[in-house]
């Protein structure tokens, strides 16, 4: 870790970020970045993450946002690496997108999400702030604060039908109240209890699969404005 380094650190803190402590001369690798960033939620992780590829910051959003484009995120816009500054904006969908992306072709992702606490240098061992997880089949994956986003979840829930596993994403976003991580979650259990009925292991000419069962009607999706 450099002065710049603890100075992305030091300016994380006066703004009351989440963060996770760095001391200049540390050694700190990739996977760990990553398990204090979905784990704990560290901005400053992220910036760290980022500044390995070498790139600089404007180009490393351009990616991102790329990225977004190529996946389908059409509503979705970046500005800067965390997601959490003034003109980072994103719908429950296009997080649904995401997250369904990063747990399906990412295995370090899925390995380090389903993570309730993980131990990072200088800090020691720190829980999770996801709601729920590792209880009731919740697998991950991440949630997030911001004064103006309210509490957000992004739930990733395995269901046995059967013996047949699968995994079913519960994206809530804009919760606002006292404890509103907490209601985030709850609100995407609550979700997940209503949809559940729907969702079965059908046997079929081809094969036995696993389809949705009920109304069409509940398929049907308006995208939102970018919140």
């Amino acid at each position: 870790m450099t002065a710049a380094d603890v100075a992305i650190y030091k300016q994380d803190v006066a703004e009351q970020q989440s963060v996770a402590k760095i001391i200049l001369g540390q050694n700190i690798c990739e996977r760990m970045l990553l398990r204090g960033i979905f784990v704990h939620s560290a901005g400053d992780y992220a910036q760290l993450l980022a500044n390995f590829t070498g790139l600089h910051s404007s180009k490393f959003v351009k990616l991102m946002n790329r990225d977004a484009v190529a996946l389908g995120m059409h509503h979705t816009r970046y500005v800067d690496e965390t997601g959490i500054g003034i003109g980072d904006v994103s719908t429950a969908q296009d997080q649904t997108i995401l997250a369904v992306d990063l747990m399906t072709h990412e295995p370090i992702v899925r390995s380090i999400a389903s993570l309730t606490k993980v131990w990072l240098p200088q800090v020691g061992v720190v829980g999770t702030y996801t709601p729920d997880l590792g209880q009731g089949g919740v697998v991950g994956v991440k949630s997030g604060w911001t004064i103006p986003a309210g509490g957000c979840d992004v739930m990733a829930l395995n269901i046995d039908l059967n013996g047949t596993v699968v995994s079913t994403y519960l994206v809530v976003l804009g919760e606002h109240s006292n404890n509103s991580l907490a209601l985030s979650g709850q609100v995407a259990l609550a979700l997940y209890r209503s949809l559940r009925p729907s969702i079965a292991r059908v046997v079929t000419p081809s094969g036995v699969k696993v389809e949705w069962v009920g109304s069409l009607s509940d398929l049907a999706t308006t995208p939102s404005p970018p919140t």
